[in-house]
C-alpha cells in the first residue's frame, strides 16, 4: 500500500496531509515574517503551490486559542486558496488510514514535495504528544525526506529567523542566470530585495520603479556630454538591479502573475530601446555625426523585431526558469533577448568615452541576431 501511494501521481490526493504545530516554539513566532510572509502562512503557500489542496493544521491544547487567531488572520489573506480543517480534535486521526506528517516548526522548502514522501514511523514524529502517538500507532505514516536547503532544526529563535529568510534570498534566482547575474547582479539584487520586502511596494510598482530609473538613464545618453554618459550608465545599472528586485519579491511573497511577467518583459524592453535611441542621439548632438543617429535607429529597430518574434517566448521560459524547470532546446534563444550583461560591457565603454564603439556594436549585433530569428521563425512555419 505504501509503494503504490509513493508511485501514484496523485500522492497528496491519497494521503491526509496534517501540518502540525508543535508548543516547543513560541506561538507568536508562527506569525513572525520570513522574506515578508509569516511563518506558518509561508509553509502553507509553500503547500499550496506544491498542489495539495487541503490539510488539517494540528497543535497541541495550549496553542488552540493562538491557533484559531493565527487561522482567522491567515485565511484572510488572498493567496491562500486551501481548504484548511483546524478543529485539533484527537478523534479526526481515527478514520484516517494514510497519513503524511509535516513538521510545522520548520521551514517547508519550495522544491517538488512528492518526490520527498517517505514511509515514517512514530520515532520520526518526535514533535507529536504522547497522547497522539497512542492513536497513530496503527496508522501508515509518511513523513518528508529533509532537503539540503532546509534548516536541519526547528526555527526556534531570531537567529534561526534570520538564517532561514538569508536562505530564502540566497535560493530566489532563476535557473538561467547568466555568470554575471549570479557573480554580480543577484549579490546587489539580494540586498536591496532585503529592504523593499519590509515595505508595501508590490512587484510591479518595483518594476514601474525600474523602468523609471532606465528612462532617466536614457535621458542623460540623449545629452550626450562624457559625464551625462557615465551617469546614464550608472543609472543603467541600477535599473538592472531594481528590476531584478521585482522578481524576486514576487517570487518571495507568492506574487507571481502572468501580467507581471508581461509587464517586465515590456519595461526592459521599452528602457533598452529608449537607451539605444538616446546614445545615437546624444553622440550626433555631440559630434555632428549623422552615422550614430542612423546606429541607434538600427540598434532600436533590431531590438525591436526580436522583442516582437520572441516576447511570447520569453515570458513562458521565464515561467519555466522561476519554477525551476529544466531549460528546453529554444531557451538558449530567448534568453539571449532576455540576457542583460550588455549593461556591463556599456558602463565601462561610457568611463572610457567609448559610446561610439558600444552602439555601433548594438546596431550590427541587434539586427544579426533580429534576422536569425527571422529566419528562424520562416522555417518553423514551412516545415
Amino acid at each position: 500500500m505504501k509503494q503504490e501511494i509513493l508511485n501514484s501521481p496523485g500522492d497528496f490526493q491519497k494521503l491526509e496531509v496534517i501540518l502540525y504545530l508543535p508548543s516547543s516554539l513560541d506561538p507568536e513566532w508562527y506569525m513572525k515574517n520570513i522574506a515578508g510572509v509569516p511563518f506558518l502562512l509561508r509553509n502553507l503557500l509553500v503547500l499550496q503551490k506544491q498542489g495539495i489542496e487541503k490539510l488539517a493544521i494540528f497543535s497541541e491544547e495550549s496553542m488552540k486559542e493562538s491557533l484559531e487567531l493565527f487561522l482567522r488572520q491567515i485565511n484572510a489573506d488572498p493567496r491562500l486558496k486551501l481548504c484548511i480543517n483546524h478543529e485539533g480534535s484527537l478523534s479526526y486521526f481515527q478514520n484516517k488510514s494514510s497519513l503524511l506528517f509535516i513538521n510545522g516548526s520548520k521551514l517547508v522548502d519550495d522544491s517538488s514535495l512528492k518526490n520527498r514522501i517517505v514511509p515514517g514511523n512514530l520515532n520520526n514524529l518526535s514533535f507529536i504528544s504522547e497522547k497522539q502517538e497512542q492513536l497513530l500507532k496503527d496508522h501508515e505514516l509518511f513523513v518528508l525526506r529533509s532537503n539540503k536547503s532546509e534548516p536541519s532544526n526547528n526555527l526556534q529563535n531570531e537567529k534561526d529567523f534570520q538564517e532561514a529568510e538569508d536562505a530564502l534570498l540566497e535560493s530566489c534566482g532563476l535557473n538561467n542566470d547568466s555568470l554575471l547575474d549570479r557573480l554580480v547582479t543577484r549579490f546587489v539584487s539580494r540586498r536591496l530585495t532585503g529592504v523593499f520586502l519590509d515595505t508595501s511596494l508590490t512587484p510591479n510598482q518595483i518594476t514601474l520603479l525600474s523602468m523609471f530609473v532606465g528612462l532617466v538613464a536614457a535621458f542623460c545618453f540623449y545629452k550626450g556630454t562624457y559625464e551625462m554618459g557615465v551617469l546614464g550608465s550608472t543609472l543603467l545599472l541600477g535599473s538592472h538591479w531594481i528590476d531584478c528586485v521585482d522578481g524576486e519579491v514576487a517570487r518571495l511573497k507568492f506574487l507571481v502573475t502572468e501580467w507581471g511577467a508581461k509587464l517586465d518583459i515590456f519595461a526592459d524592453n521599452i528602457v533598452h530601446i529608449m537607451v539605444f535611441f538616446s546614445i545615437g542621439m546624444g553622440l550626433y548632438y555631440s559630434t555632428g555625426e549623422a552615422i550614430f543617429k542612423y546606429l541607434g535607429i538600427l540598434a532600436v529597430l533590431g531590438s525591436l523585431v526580436s522583442f516582437i518574434f520572441l516576447s511570447k517566448t520569453i515570458i513562458g521560459k521565464k515561467a519555466e526558469a522561476t519554477q525551476k524547470i529544466n531549460p528546453g532546446g529554444e531557451k538558449d534563444i530567448a534568453d539571449q533577448l532576455a540576457n542583460r550583461d550588455f549593461i556591463y560591457f556599456l558602463f565601462v565603454l561610457a568611463l572610457f568615452g567609448r559610446l561610439d564603439g558600444f552602439i555601433f556594436l548594438a546596431a550590427i549585433g541587434s539586427n544579426i541576431f533580429a534576422l536569425f530569428i527571422i529566419g528562424r521563425v520562416l522555417r518553423a512555419r514551412s516545415t
